[in-house]
């Protein structure tokens, strides 16, 4: 469906090609698919530069989400650069859109001191967009990449919802914060029926560290 919207974006404006790369990147970084991410860089890149007369967040999103899969990818000179330009086009007011990129960029460089400072608590039933689950699974990950037990217990359980994107993650972090290796091992199931691999491979990880 992504790829096919893109394609009816493509020959129509700026904006709406803007769009089209960008719910494309939407789909790779919530499945974890950075490789394809950073293939589509030069693309992204040259598209949103195309955009610039007309605002939009997707401008600066596509951006934060190809530094994300750059900092993934070891190249955090690239990273920092498409971060930069992200912070040039921004536009104010839509920090729940930027939310989860900014926070996961900030894991992979280990600048977590401060979970609320970094990302707010999500409120999905008041979330009114669908950048709210993606910014809801990154704060699940700062809350157990800085072991803070005391908001992960308040705030993971109720997204223990079957079936759900965010179960696993929430599983994760309990998981972490608890050092329990049963729920860590009961995300990566959760993981694998959603054909989340690298979210999969990425968790398994924790068990064999430990």
């Amino acid at each position: 469906m992504a790829a096919e919207h893109d394609a009816v974006d493509e020959p129509l404006s700026a904006h709406h090609r803007v769009h089209g790369v960008a719910v494309i990147l939407e789909v790779e970084e919530v499945c974890g698919g950075w490789q394809r991410i950073r293939e589509l860089a030069s693309h992204t890149e040259a598209t949103v530069e195309s955009n610039l007369a007309t605002p939009c967040i997707r401008n600066a999103r596509s951006l934060l989400v190809t530094a994300l899969a750059a900092a993934h990818g070891g190249d955090d000179e690239a990273a920092r650069r498409y971060e930069r330009r992200a912070a040039e086009v921004e536009s104010e007011g839509y920090d729940i859109v930027l939310a989860a990129p900014r926070t996961w960029l900030a894991l992979l460089r280990g600048e977590i001191d401060d979970v609320d400072e970094l990302i707010d608590a999500v409120d999905l039933p008041r979330g009114q967009t669908w950048y709210a689950i993606p910014a809801a699974a990154a704060r699940l990950d700062a809350l157990a990449g800085a072991r803070d037990k005391t908001r992960a217990e308040r705030e993971a359980p109720a997204l223990l919802r079957p079936g759900t994107y965010l179960e696993p993650f929430a599983l994760r972090t309990l998981g972490v914060v608890r050092e329990d290796e049963n729920l860590i091992h009961q995300a990566v199931e959760r993981f694998e029926a959603m054909h989340l691999d690298w979210h999969a491979a990425k968790t398994r990880k924790l068990v064999v560290e430990a």
